[in-house]
């Protein structure tokens, strides 16, 4: 399987801030200011910004009933620790605590739209085969975390496919990095490293990389 370029294309290459109490993201990284407006709830309770948008076109891989019900599935699963009960992935597997019993696991929340998070997912995808080539299946657990519209990930991911699993939360899941981060503000990309007890023991909003994430490890 390939792995993602470091620099595929995509609309917006910045991180993106929610502001607390108000209805806008702020977006700020060295390039001036703009803003990421939420739109009217749709009626999955998910919020919608005004200006997502996929980063290529073309038809989402899978058909659109598979790509509503993973998505459903994840909401349904709302964690109330740091991980849910389970996970539904991109590619129909379910994830559960026997995945992760025993094992560190790494969250990482992107979405297409964001330029850092594009940037740093061949850093993760190299961390990722790193863990899982670790004997004894006690490396990492890496899950990408996908913010943003189930067909919009299916056809990024195609286009630069990862050997991670990818779940899909949509806006929804920024409720869960906000718990993770223990922060009433949020902002992509998102990392998290929770141990093998399910305590959280790092986290980082901002792009990371494989060292980094190496040196997470080893102080855990």
């Amino acid at each position: 399987m390939s792995t993602p370029s470091d620099t595929p294309d995509t609309p917006r290459s910045s991180t993106r801030r929610l502001l607390v109490g108000g209805a806008a993201l702020g977006l700020g990284a060295g390039l001036g200011l703009a803003l990421w407006r939420r739109g009217a709830a749709p009626a999955d309770g998910q919020a919608t910004p005004g200006q997502a948008s996929s980063p290529a076109s073309g038809p989402a891989s899978g058909p659109a009933s598979t790509a509503t019900g993973a998505t459903a599935a994840n909401a349904a699963s709302a964690p109330t620790g740091p991980l849910p009960a389970q996970l539904l992935t991109l590619d129909g597997r379910r994830l559960s605590a026997a995945d992760w019993q025993g094992r560190p696991v790494l969250l990482n929340f992107w979405a297409p739209w964001c330029g850092p998070c594009v940037k740093e997912m061949p850093e993760l995808d190299r961390f990722a085969q790193g863990q899982a080539a670790v004997p004894g299946g006690r490396g990492a657990l890496v899950i990408g975390v996908a913010i943003d519209e189930e067909a919009a990930v299916r056809t990024f991911i195609g286009q630069h496919p990862v050997h991670y699993p990818i779940v899909v939360q949509g806006y929804a899941g920024l409720a869960w990095v906000r718990q993770l981060a223990h922060d009433a503000g949020t902002a992509l990309p998102f990392s998290a490293l929770i141990d093998a007890s399910g305590q959280v023991r790092q986290h980082k909003f901002g792009a990371t990389d494989s060292a980094e994430l190496s040196g997470w490890l080893k102080a855990i």
